[in-house]
């Protein structure tokens, strides 16, 4: 027998169509649920210790955030942490931006969404929320900008909180102390966390914890993920020293010949910049701008206008990285993000290496803006020779990071001279030579 289903959805009362609804929402949502099959190391402990961990260490395209979305929906159609609330679940996701948040672990393929298409994303003035229909919500954080940190401060109690690319939050030790503080919602409030691991201190200290259960998925045995995508990540890394951590999701900590160390960098880091008495925005351009194309590097630095005695008794002046703004982008993007930073740190000059064809830069840089001082260097000497006195202004205590700039410390902490050195770490080289050393190459107005 035909069924005409517009004939009969106009039969039935308007007050039964959104119980029709949640019906067939419900009925998609548990045919998904029944489908996904889990890699071994999407498999959650069976029990995380109170204000413990559930992390995953993964290569590229091993389900990190597709693991956590599955945690994080399974956990708001359990029993409920707390009868009293709407739901009976109130939960965090706190990713390196809220953006990131929003489109990674709700919208995105891997997210919530994916898991559970009942789950609606809502901005209120209170915050943005995902939530469910049963009223479970979890909160969307970034840990970005001080702002971010100030909105995790007030960010209220928690029953779970999920951490999404924990290696890349740039403020992660202020967003686990504030979140931390916020988990007090039931029996037994616990986090998860996803990430490709990165040497960061704070990271390695969690992997260390007896209170964090770690699981390790890598990138070639991802059979979910095509194997063309398979065979170029192994292509893109395969021979290089960070090949274990991008693909096999080992955490690296310290790797022989690196000319920076993590506990150096952390021994001389701190939380403010002083007063500058001078500041500058240097530039390694990539050659081209393709997705396989090296990054543009873009780092701001400056001079502390005080002389600091170092443990010989020699006052020196001490450079200070600010900020780090690299990334893959087109030519005029990258122009016009180093006109920001020069206008917003009032800087001196922004220092462009043209070695590779990067004259392009500097003519962008003045055809946007002609009021921007740009200086080229041209580099005289190895990229060795260039970095080991810069890299000997940390071990000295005189050149420190503001804060953390998770992406440049890694580059800088497992780049081994004789391989081809990245951007990040090329441009962080430039400033601090600009600003403190004698010129590494020659520089022209």
């Amino acid at each position: 027998m035909t069924v005409d289903l517009d004939a009969a959805l106009s039969s039935l009362p308007p007050e039964a169509l959104p119980l029709l609804e949640q019906e067939l929402a419900d009925r998609l949502w548990r045919k998904r649920w029944n489908r996904w099959k889990p890699y071994e190391w999407q498999v959650p402990p069976e029990h995380i210790p109170t204000l413990g961990w559930w992390l995953q260490l993964g290569g590229r395209g091993t389900g990190k955030t597709d693991g956590c979305a599955r945690y994080m929906v399974e956990h708001v159609n359990g029993p409920p942490c707390d009868p009293r609330l709407n739901g009976g679940h109130r939960m965090a996701i706190i990713a390196p931006t809220q953006g990131d948040a929003v489109e990674a672990c709700v919208n995105g393929p891997s997210g919530l969404k994916a898991h559970d298409p009942r789950v609606q994303l809502r901005t209120t003035a209170g915050g943005t929320f995902a939530r469910w229909p049963s009223g479970a919500e979890a909160k969307l954080f970034g840990c970005h900008t001080p702002d971010d940190v100030e909105r995790l401060r007030a960010g209220g109690n928690r029953c779970l909180v999920w951490m999404e690319e924990v290696a890349a939050q740039r403020r992660l030790k202020d967003a686990i102390t504030h979140s931390e503080m916020g988990l007090r919602i039931g029996p037994n409030p616990h986090y998860i966390g996803s990430t490709t691991p990165k040497p960061r201190t704070e990271l390695i200290e969690l992997t260390r914890r007896d209170d964090v259960h770690v699981t390790r998925g890598r990138t070639r045995d991802a059979i979910h993920l095509p194997q063309a995508q398979r065979d170029h990540l192994m292509r893109k890394y395969a021979g290089t020293r960070i090949a274990a951590q991008e693909l096999d999701g080992v955490l690296l900590e310290d790797i022989e010949g690196a000319l920076w160390s993590r506990a150096g960098l952390d021994a001389a880091r701190v939380g403010a910049a002083p007063t500058m008495a001078s500041v500058v925005v240097a530039m390694d351009p990539a050659a081209t701008s393709t997705e396989e194309a090296d990054e543009m590097g873009i780092v701001v630095a400056g001079r502390g206008e005080q002389y600091i005695p170092d443990a010989a008794g020699f006052a020196r002046q001490h450079g200070y990285v600010l900020d780090d703004l690299s990334g893959r982008m087109p030519p005029v993007e990258a122009a016009r993000r180093a006109i920001r930073a020069y206008h917003e740190h009032r800087a001196d000059a922004v220092v462009v290496e043209v070695n590779n064809g990067g004259e392009w830069i500097t003519t962008t840089i003045r055809q946007i803006d002609p009021t921007v001082n740009v200086r080229t260097v041209h580099a005289s000497r190895g990229k060795a020779t260039r970095a080991e006195p810069v890299a000997a202004l940390t071990e000295q205590g005189s050149a420190h990071i503001v804060g953390s700039l998770p992406d440049l410390e890694e580059q800088l902490t497992t780049w081994v001279p004789g391989d081809a050195s990245p951007d990040r770490l090329d441009a962080y080289v430039w400033a601090l030579t600009h600003l403190m050393l004698a010129p590494a190459g020659n520089m022209a107005g």
